[in-house]
């Protein structure tokens, strides 16, 4: 592991990130579940703290409000503060995508 990716597991650890849970399907392994897997969630953005991450989904979800628009309001409302090691660290977010 090079020093730029130590750095960043460090970084991660006991840390809290912004993530979209997505859409629920029909066919899920647990269907008493109202989420879907972990695994599925995509990583928006990293925080030090909760209340950082709370503060940034609660302003996206005005921000989608205030525009009046149903699908970022949607959209917005499958935003989910997680602790940093809950999510797999292999999972990429999109940007990340060559």
């Amino acid at each position: 592991m090079n020093g730029r990716r130590m750095a960043t597991a460090v970084t991660l650890l006991g840390g809290w990130l912004l993530v979209q849970v997505p859409a629920k399907e029909m066919k899920l392994s647990d269907p008493g579940h109202p989420d879907a897997p972990i695994t599925q969630y995509t990583k928006i953005r990293e925080f030090d703290d909760y209340d950082q991450c709370e503060f940034a989904r609660a302003n996206a979800l005005q921000d989608a409000m205030s525009e009046g628009s149903d699908a970022m309001a949607a959209q917005s409302s499958q935003l989910r503060c997680v602790k940093a090691e809950s999510l797999p660290a292999a999972r990429p977010t999109p940007a990340a995508k060559p």
